[in-house]
């Protein structure tokens, strides 16, 4: 697609619908946006748009991220990796393990992967729902967790505190950029497509009506018909001073 083309109707666009976020900008950084913002949302062959696949990564990033934070704080305790999945798996208590967190995280992944990738729907009720669930789970888990027995109670506070600001940043990224902006780029789209087709001529050339060229050494002539003089017994007199030339005349000139 020619960047004419997407500046073009993305100036259509901005002067048809006032959008907020452009409103205190100059004519042409409003353009530019509008042009990021179409790269990021569109949908290239109908595959994942860009914006919506840094989403994706986000939300991976989210899982090992807590995952880390989780194999961290167990670790902090000195004991080995038998030891730790004895008492944090096997033998699970919500009053003082931490891997529930971790389970939340990989729900959190399995549902906006299917949701948001596979499925590739554009509503805002499934991440709502995965955003209230996980801060609902971690607000109980606050109250239950025994933090006066707790080892290292700095690093459980940060795994609890990550998990609920990742979740939120995920709710955010989506609702304000994933969505607008691919609705954005089909409106964008949209405008190209109905331009094109209005510019598209109804009639093609007529070869018929044009004047015929003849070139004679190198040099273009056209030959023009002059109407053929008016008979007497025409009933319209004819003014003083017109000049009605024939064509055998105007072939002597």
């Amino acid at each position: 697609m020619a960047d004419y083309e997407i500046r073009e109707a993305a100036e259509s666009l901005l002067c048809s619908v006032s959008s907020p976020p452009y409103r205190n900008l100059s004519h042409s950084q409003s353009v530019n946006l509008v042009s990021e913002d179409l790269v990021a949302g569109h949908r290239p062959q109908g595959k994942m748009s860009t914006v919506r696949r840094f989403f994706c990564l986000f939300v991976t990033f989210d899982l090992l991220f807590t995952s880390l934070m989780w194999l961290i704080c167990v670790m902090m305790k000195g004991e080995t990796l038998i030891q730790i999945f004895d008492r944090e798996v096997l033998h699970y208590n919500i009053k003082i393990s931490l891997f529930d967190i971790v389970i939340v995280a990989i729900l959190r992944f399995l549902l906006l992967i299917v949701f948001y990738a596979i499925l590739y729907i554009n509503n805002w009720s499934v991440i709502a729902l995965s955003t209230g669930g996980t801060c609902a789970f971690l607000i109980g888990k606050v109250f239950v967790y025994d933090w006066p027995n707790a080892s290292q109670p700095v690093f459980q506070v940060f795994l609890i505190l990550t998990s609920f600001t990742l979740s939120w940043g995920e709710a955010w990224f989506l609702d304000f950029r994933v969505l607008p902006q691919e609705l954005q780029a089909k409106q964008i789209l949209d405008t190209i497509v109905h331009h094109s087709t209005e510019r598209t001529p109804l009639l093609g050339p007529q070869r018929g009506l044009l004047p015929r060229a003849q070139s004679t050494h190198g040099e273009s002539t056209v030959n023009w018909f002059s109407p053929v003089e008016t008979p007497e017994s025409s009933p319209r007199p004819k003014r003083p001073g017109d000049v009605i030339l024939t064509q055998d005349q105007v072939s002597e000139l």
